[in-house]
């Protein structure tokens, strides 16, 4: 009964479809009426009656849903394909999808998109998974003992190069005791009074400065005709400044983008940051390695006090080449 139903209502169906179309085409109905009486999108109406113009009533008879009889042609990956990219995968962790497509068809022949290679190593869990970890470096942690063996010097522009203002700032490697002042440029001369300034306002002997590459052999003279050695980081190796970068995040966010204005003139933000730095050197706790939750102050009279009593004289400190440096939240 029920395939007989369903023939019957098809044939309703098809006959309805051919008499809605035939309406269309003698022009006693509109296209847009008959795709609408027939719940259908104009679109796909108008290429039902040029089907069924060309093909005849076979069109007008809807295909069934779901799988079709036949087999359509497997697009999959063999398993000998995947077991190789797994394996190569393994054997280089430090290539990346592209490089691993291009191994595979460099060394094997076979080309292999790298899409196609990224499913796969998630599909088998090798990469790209919660079970898969990548590599990473532990990094080094340092700090030194005494104040002013090593002063980490650079220069950042807080608003970007559209407004000349570059802020020199230096810290201590020990104390994270800092010292900033602003410059309409970052330029040599600029530097040179920088250092000048700073040697005349740090609680502290300075022994060694470390800065990158930016700062060249006038610098470099004039540091070491003040008895100030200057260390310079490898190229492309700004953690080897790790604490200074570190500064100046803290300094564009809590004080140019908090406490100042763009429009503010040189003179107004020297005096806002000479009012902030005393802030910060003597009232702001550093959670820093060796810091132990004091003030800048605080770690210079601690060390100061401790060289003191036991009578500690440093009378060549090791240079150090330390990378990073963390800071808890």
């Amino acid at each position: 009964m029920k395939a007989k139903q369903t023939r019957s209502t098809q044939g309703t169906l098809i006959a309805m479809k051919k008499r809605v179309i035939e309406r269309c085409q003698s022009r006693k109905m509109k296209w847009k009426e008959g795709a609408k009486l027939l719940n259908m999108h104009p679109k796909a109406f108008s290429r039902l009656k040029k089907n069924y113009l060309k093909y005849g009533e076979v069109t007008l008879i809807g295909r069934k849903p779901g799988p079709k009889p036949w087999n359509p042609p497997s697009n999959k990956t063999p398993e000998e394909v995947e077991e190789l990219v797994e394996r190569l995968a393994i054997a280089h962790p430090h290539l990346g999808p592209v490089f691993l497509s291009d191994r595979l068809y460099d060394n094997h022949g076979i080309s292999k998109d790298q899409s196609t290679v990224w499913r796969i190593l998630k599909r088998r869990k090798v990469r790209y998974t919660q079970e898969y970890k990548r590599w990473k470096e532990t990094p080094k942690l340092y700090c030194l003992d005494m104040p002013g063996e090593e002063l980490q010097l650079d220069a950042c522009y807080p608003y970007g190069r559209s407004r000349k203002v570059a802020s020199f700032d230096a810290i201590d490697d020990c104390s994270r005791h800092v010292y900033g002042k602003c410059y309409d440029r970052e330029t040599a001369d600029n530097a040179i009074l920088f250092v000048n300034e700073l040697i005349q306002r740090a609680p502290f002997t300075i022994q060694r400065i470390r800065v990158d590459n930016r700062y060249g052999k006038t610098f470099v003279k004039h540091c070491n005709s003040l008895g100030i050695e200057v260390i310079k980081n490898e190229p492309y190796s700004p953690e080897q400044n790790g604490k200074i970068e570190r500064f100046h995040k803290t300094l564009k966010r809590e004080f140019f983008y908090r406490h100042c204005s763009y429009t503010d003139s040189l003179e107004t933000l020297n005096y806002k940051y000479s009012q902030w730095l005393t802030y910060y050197n003597y009232r702001r706790r550093h959670s820093g390695l060796g810091m132990n939750r004091l003030t800048p102050a605080q770690k210079i009279t601690q060390t100061l006090l401790k060289a003191t009593a036991n009578t500690i004289i440093i009378s060549n400190p090791q240079k150090v080449t330390g990378t990073l440096q963390q800071y808890s939240i």
